[in-house]
């Protein structure tokens, strides 16, 4: 058991400290609680002090107001129930109940008001009155009591609140404010009331291209071929070969072959199935933005955009990817990184050079590179990009915009990339091996660097003595061989150098390269280098003209001294 203090701390949860007392009072709408009886009353535990050590009888500002909330929600379900069997009582038991029911129900309302109890799953007759008769329930839990007894005993709107299929919990409801004008039923949408009105009218769109047969509503449609075009359970199409599993597949399929009509958009000439989605859609042209974020102010076109924003400034990713772990704040994001990442799977093709991508937009951007098309550019300096992420990454030179903080010294960084490489300095992560000599590195481009170590690959060049390199930095290094540039001056010996970091190692006697044979200390990793040959016995360096053999090649050089007079 973990020992600690119990002079001062947190009965609820065990924090140290100097904490409210569990006897002291909340002031609530005018009424007094203490937090010891609504502890009591909400979970029915009964917390005592202790004589010999008064102080640890507290509760901590972290959970007292979790204490208030399950409080007042306890109070809150008692009351709305008490209200329910009351109203109840007023307008619904002698039209739906028998006498056996009515009496259960009595007896459940006195229970409620005597014990503030109820059990709604105590008695199977009083469930089958629920599921049977209140299908479409109305949440009245926001509701006051002089509101429910307002309504007529006709009036049952307060109670239609759809039920989650899965789990039949109550949601709560949009407010219904298209009415049709000739039935009043009304509906939360516009094209939800669009569609109802066919049902007056006698208009039937919906055509079933197997026997032609019309019908007004779009699951009349696929009711009727699931009831009637089935064949031992599947449904085939009758133009080509395809089969389905569901009804409503088999139609959508039939419309590529009698190429319905679509929705399309008179300025891109991009095409929708539903008119709903071309009017979403011509937001982007209109510049319609109704969505306004509370914190920032910056305005969407959709509201599930702005719901999506919001994450950003809560930093809530709640989707979490079942297999890596990894949390994501879109649903399309963990999609997406499902497919790309956990599926492999890339079925989209590079006609020019066959390289294979997981999506089509992945596709067009690589293709720019062979086309040369670079769509997107900078308002400020007029630089072009082949993808808009690149050019909204580009933006924060200009901006200055830094989003990635380091969580361990606060720098900060533009690109997600830098940021990630720069936190594994901190924590030593180097997740990318080699799988000939399983050297780690931390980022994935340092990798490829060094299986050139065993291609052998070199792709610099050098335009001047034709050398080759395996990376950039070591050819612009070699560069200034023959531009004799010297680009960095030591502020200690004012000397002009190539490679300050080397030099700056003959001022501090720092040797941190060592053989491991002799424990021998170099400055420069070259120089350890050279010395590995005294034991390995390694001569790379040979004379053309007597085939002797050198460790390095300034041996050589002197060496050929020897035979200029010979060769002469």
């Amino acid at each position: 058991m973990t020992e600690f203090n119990i002079s001062g701390i947190c009965r609820c949860c065990h924090t140290q400290g100097t904490f409210k007392s569990l006897s002291d009072s909340y002031l609530y709408e005018g009424r007094e609680e203490v937090y010891l009886n609504m502890l009591q009353q909400a979970f029915n535990i009964d917390i005592k002090p202790t004589q010999e050590v008064s102080a640890a009888f507290s509760i901590c500002d972290i959970c007292t107001p979790r204490l208030i909330d399950a409080f007042l929600f306890h109070q809150q379900v008692l009351s709305c129930e008490q209200s329910f069997y009351q109203y109840y009582n007023t307008h619904f038991k002698a039209k739906f109940c028998d006498k056996e029911i009515k009496n259960e129900v009595t007896e459940q309302a006195t229970e409620v008001k005597q014990e503030s109890q109820f059990d709604q799953n105590e008695d199977s007759s009083e469930q089958k009155f629920d599921d049977d008769t209140f299908s479409d329930r109305g949440d009245v839990d926001d509701q006051p009591l002089s509101t429910l007894r307002s309504h007529s005993a006709e009036d049952t709107s307060w109670m239609q609140l759809p039920v989650a299929e899965d789990n039949k919990t109550p949601q709560r409801t949009k407010s219904k404010k298209f009415s049709c004008e000739i039935c009043d039923k009304k509906f939360s949408y516009n094209g939800s009331l669009e569609v109802h009105r066919r049902v007056h009218s006698g208009e039937k769109n919906y055509l079933c291209r197997i026997c032609n047969s019309t019908y007004s509503l779009n699951k009349e449609l696929i009711k009727h071929i699931n009831t009637t075009h089935s064949q031992n359970g599947s449904f085939p199409c009758t133009v080509c070969a395809k089969v389905f599993e569901k009804a409503r597949l088999l139609k959508n399929h039939l419309s590529v072959h009698f190429g319905d009509e679509k929705f399309k958009c008179s300025q891109c000439e991009k095409e929708f199935q539903r008119k709903k989605g071309l009017k979403e859609h011509m937001k982007i042209h209109t510049g319609e933005k109704n969505f306004t974020c509370t914190i920032c102010n910056k305005s969407f076109g959709h509201n599930q955009t702005l719901k999506s924003h919001i994450l950003t400034h809560t930093g809530e990713r709640p989707y979490v990817c079942d297999v890596c772990g990894r949390r994501f704040p879109q649903r399309t994001h963990l999609k997406r990184h499902i497919f790309i990442i956990h599926t492999g799977i890339k079925p989209h093709r590079c006609k020019v050079c066959n390289k294979q991508f997981s999506s089509k937009s992945y596709l067009s951007i690589h293709q720019r590179q062979h086309t040369g098309e670079r769509p997107f550019a900078c308002d400020v300096c007029k630089k072009d990009f082949t993808a808009y992420t690149t050019l909204k990454v580009h933006m924060r030179v200009h901006t200055g915009l830094k989003p990635y903080v380091c969580s361990f010294c606060d720098r900060q960084f533009a690109q997600m990339a830098s940021f990630k490489l720069h936190e594994r300095t901190h924590t030593g992560e180097r997740p990318f091996s080699c799988k000939v000599c399983k050297k780690a590195f931390s980022d994935n481009g340092y990798l490829k660097i060094h299986m050139r170590v065993h291609t052998g690959e070199k792709p610099f060049n050098c335009d001047v003595c034709k050398r080759s390199f395996r990376e950039t930095g070591q050819l612009k290094r070699h560069m200034r061989v023959h531009t004799g540039v010297k680009p960095y001056t030591c502020k200690v010996c004012n000397k002009q150098i190539g490679n300050l970091s080397k030099h700056m190692r003959v001022h501090s006697d720092e040797k941190p390269f060592n053989c491991n044979v002799c424990n021998k200390q170099f400055s420069i990793n070259g120089n350890l280098k050279l010395h590995m040959r005294v034991h390995t016995g390694e001569r790379p360096f040979s004379c053309d003209v007597c085939n002797s053999h050198f460790t390095q090649s300034s041996g050589l050089k002197r060496h050929k001294c020897v035979h200029i007079g010979k060769i002469d």
